[in-house]
């Protein structure tokens, strides 16, 4: 998620500004000056409620920053355990106005437009329900394991292994690079130095162990839950104690070749998952780019209100901003200053309670409003966008007679009729997307001649479907999907155009599916307005409809 930088830039900024925060607590807690003692505490104090200020779930660094003045106090070897105890109390006092000051203001002044935010909320289904504080314990449990051992395991074999060849040397080449550089940095130090003791290994155990729980705490109190790699960031506080457990295991290791041999194969797994994640970024990045231009291509305006549904190829689609932020640069991206910004072109993203919403053709939840953005889903004004695959063109769905690929999602084919194609605008220019944001036009390949004939289609130039067809065929261009040639098909058979309905019934019947689609959209034809001679319905009736 961290390439997603417009939304998770307040993560990692706020992780930088907890980890300073420690850093500045062990700072106070070493310094033998009362001056400077004040300083840290205040900069220490500063910083954590900054990192609070950006994510609240953050505050579970509190038992890191407590179980690192416990150590430090506990090696004072002099004094007895119950003055142990009160001086790590004593210690820790100062920066307990983090934690108690955000508590303060977040459950007694926080007014939260979300329920998934809200604290009182998340905590009631705690004892409206015994079996909640059961589920809490078992995803603490899987949670833990989610952050020390799956992050090294499940990213990895889902960016790097599917990664092209040349990708592959590249990343592993990287991956060398770094393991044979941490390696040669340590050369001769690993032998000569002494591993941690036993004692302070059961420091780092006890401490990471404590640091990933605490990491966790909040964000399974939140009902929320670590899945990777979609929310991974739920583990960036817990990866703090996941790594120092991690190297109390390697410290444990007898032989220094072996500890080394270790370390370095950590590295080159981290180095080649960050380099399939960011080759799988700058790929889905592509893909998002080009869908968009293929809707500009055949789509001049949507009507103000209309609700997205879209489905990229291979892309996941996490939030409604993902499709509604796009959407609107392009066909509204004139700036609204008012104080309640409402997004001109909502969207909803397809799921099981999304579909059903749409059958319903209602929904309870259609007016929705987060950090000051209006967000009005009309379930009864849904336009859907889809494509198959990266090798497919994007088909903008028209409800009364869908052109269904194959390779369509299931959810797409349930809600395919309830796609409102009147909600397209035909009679104004192309739109330009914003180079800066969707890239340079690409080339005019098929889906741009597909698109251009779709749109042709909808406005009921005929001649202008075949003639965009006769140019794409000379150019020796054609379609991945088959059902792509349905305007053509269309086009040609309205025009009695008998060899080229002919040549294209040759490459849609080689899929049952398509050529029945086939007979439904010929035949619906005169009911549109657009009737067939009598010799070409009796001729497409035997190509498709027999």
């Amino acid at each position: 998620s961290q390439v997603n930088a417009i939304d998770y830039q307040s993560h990692i900024a706020a992780l930088f500004l907890a980890i300073l925060s420690i850093g500045l607590t062990l700072k106070a807690v070493l310094s033998k000056t009362q001056v400077a003692k004040i300083a840290w505490i205040i900069l220490s104090i500063f910083a954590g409620l900054a990192a609070l200020s950006q994510m609240e779930y953050y505050i579970g660094i509190e038992v890191f920053r407590f179980s690192c003045i416990a150590v430090l106090m506990w090696r004072s070897g002099e004094l007895r355990f119950m003055d142990k105890v009160r001086s790590i109390i004593l210690k820790w006092i100062p920066f307990s106005l983090i934690p108690v000051t955000f508590m303060l203001w977040r459950i007694f002044l926080f007014e939260t437009e979300r329920r998934a935010t809200d604290i009182g909320s998340q905590l009631g289904q705690l004892f409206s329900s015994p079996l909640t504080g059961l589920w809490w314990f078992t995803y603490l449990a899987q949670d833990f394991f989610n952050v020390l051992l799956a992050p090294w395991v499940i990213p990895f074999s889902m960016f790097v292994l599917p990664m092209r060849l040349q990708n592959q040397l590249m990343g592993f080449g990287l991956a060398a690079l770094a393991a044979v550089l941490f390696i040669w940095s340590i050369r001769g130090k690993s032998e000569t130095e002494p591993v941690s003791s036993p004692r302070e290994m059961r420091e780092q155990s006890i401490v990471g162990v404590l640091s990933i729980l605490g990491g966790l705490g909040p964000v399974i109190a939140a009902n929320r839950h670590v899945v990777l790699p979609d929310y991974s960031r739920y583990t960036l506080i817990a990866s703090i104690g996941a790594v120092i457990l991690l190297s109390a295991f390697i410290q444990q290791l007898s032989s220094a070749r072996l500890r080394n041999s270790f370390a370095g194969m950590l590295i080159a797994i981290s180095v080649l998952t960050h380099y399939g994640n960011s080759v799988k970024t700058a790929s889905d990045t592509e893909v998002i780019q080009n869908f968009w231009w293929q809707v500009a291509w055949r789509v001049p305006q949507i009507e103000n209100g209309t609700t997205l549904s879209v489905t990229y190829p291979d892309v996941a689609i996490q939030e409604d901003y993902f499709i509604w932020g796009a959407a609107n640069h392009i066909y509204y991206p004139e700036p609204d200053t008012s104080n309640d910004l409402q997004v001109q072109l909502p969207a909803l993203v397809l799921n099981d309670y999304t579909v059903s919403r749409i059958l319903a053709e209602r929904g309870e939840d259609s007016y929705r409003k987060r950090g000051g953005v209006l967000v009005i889903n009309e379930y009864d004004k849904v336009l859907i966008l889809t494509q198959a695959d990266r090798d497919s063109c994007v088909r903008v769905l028209n409800g009364n007679s869908p052109d269904l690929s194959a390779y369509y999602q299931h959810r797409v084919m349930v809600v395919a009729p309830y796609s409102k194609l009147d909600t397209v605008i035909i009679k104004k220019d192309m739109p330009v997307p914003t180079k800066v944001i969707f890239g340079s036009e690409p080339l005019h390949e098929w889906c741009y001649y597909y698109q251009k004939a779709d749109l042709a289609r909808q406005q009921g130039s005929w001649d202008e479907v075949a003639r965009l067809g006769d140019e794409a065929q000379s150019l020796e261009l054609h379609p991945n999907d088959q059902i792509e040639w349905m305007p053509f098909l269309q086009a040609y058979a309205f025009l009695g155009n008998e060899k080229q309905v002919k040549e294209l019934s040759t490459r849609i019947n080689t899929v049952l599916f398509y050529s029945q689609q086939a007979c439904r959209n010929l035949n619906a034809m005169p009911e549109r307005g657009y009737p067939l001679t009598a010799e070409m319905q009796a001729y497409v009736d035997e190509l498709f409809c027999q």
